[in-house]
């Protein structure tokens, strides 16, 4: 078992090496916890899987036999090898490259498979990155399996108004979103200094008539400045102010309203009538 404090220990001192912190480096050492956040991911034998960070293996041990092929990337370089001796099957590959530089549209293009799905022990201090990287171009991923900081993790799942950003548009949009477990410190190697939780995100068809293009383009605009107004935010879509506080008029918004004050009808609408 990869997710074992024995398993860590021994590892790192075969290697001669110590948790990276710069990298974020925590590692998972309660197997029930790593089986249960596979077990939410509906891996089967027809399922591409990208894992991101993934450590020792913890979660890749068990990932790697339930699906049709497991591609992994790993920032460090000493991760990258140690998996590479230690997981021998056919189906398991893993890069050594940070996967915010990664092509995700030649990737996900380059996939045959029927199902993806993405699984990642987040590094806390680059969370909002991957998960806009993975969420704002509507890829062809049916699940997200993610462990992030508790309480990055509380504010994507429930935001309050002024959490709300181009993201909670996104996933009220075209996702369901659930918890699937929180994680305390002491499941983790060395013990981080907060606790964890595991969100789920899982793509269903929109409820509203209009275009993820649209909503994009439109909450590039809503959410580009938090302080200002809805009225100044959109004013570089118009090509006059007469025009913005008509459309504004339509949708019963008005030009002092602020970004926190919208909802998710207020951001259809707004689709619909630009």
């Amino acid at each position: 078992m990869f997710a074992s404090k024995k398993y860590v220990d021994e590892t790192l001192k075969k290697y001669n090496l110590v948790a990276n912190k710069a990298l974020g480096q925590n590692f998972l050492v309660e197997q029930d916890i790593a089986l249960e956040i596979v077990d939410n991911a509906n891996i089967d034998k027809d399922t591409f899987v990208i894992e991101i960070g993934p450590g020792l293996g913890a979660l890749s041990e068990i990932i790697v036999d339930r699906c049709a092929y497991l591609k992994a990337f790993e920032i460090d370089a000493n991760m990258a090898r140690i998996l590479n001796e230690s997981i021998k099957n056919d189906n398991f590959e893993v890069i050594n490259i940070d996967f915010l530089k990664v092509d995700l549209d030649n990737l996900i293009n380059s996939i045959k498979h029927k199902k993806i799905v993405v699984i990642s022990n987040l590094p806390y201090y680059i969370t909002s990155k991957l998960l806009n990287k993975l969420l704002i171009n509507d890829y062809r991923i049916n699940t997200i399996v993610a462990m992030m900081q508790k309480e990055v993790g509380k504010k994507i799942y429930s935001p309050n108004k002024k959490d709300i950003n181009q993201l909670s548009a996104i996933l009220s949009y075209q996702y369901y979103v659930s918890i699937v477990k929180y994680v305390g410190k002491n499941s983790y190697l060395p013990r981080p200094e907060i606790d964890s939780i595991v969100l789920k995100f899982e793509k269903v068809s929109s409820k509203y008539d209009v275009s993820f293009e649209k909503l994009i383009l439109l909450t590039n605009y809503i959410y580009a400045t938090r302080r200002k107004t809805v009225y100044n935010n959109l004013k570089p879509l118009f090509n006059n102010q007469e025009k913005l506080i008509e459309c504004l008029k339509m949708c019963n918004i008005d030009t002092n309203m602020h970004i926190e004050q919208l909802n998710m009808d207020n951001i259809v609408d707004l689709c619909k009538y630009i």
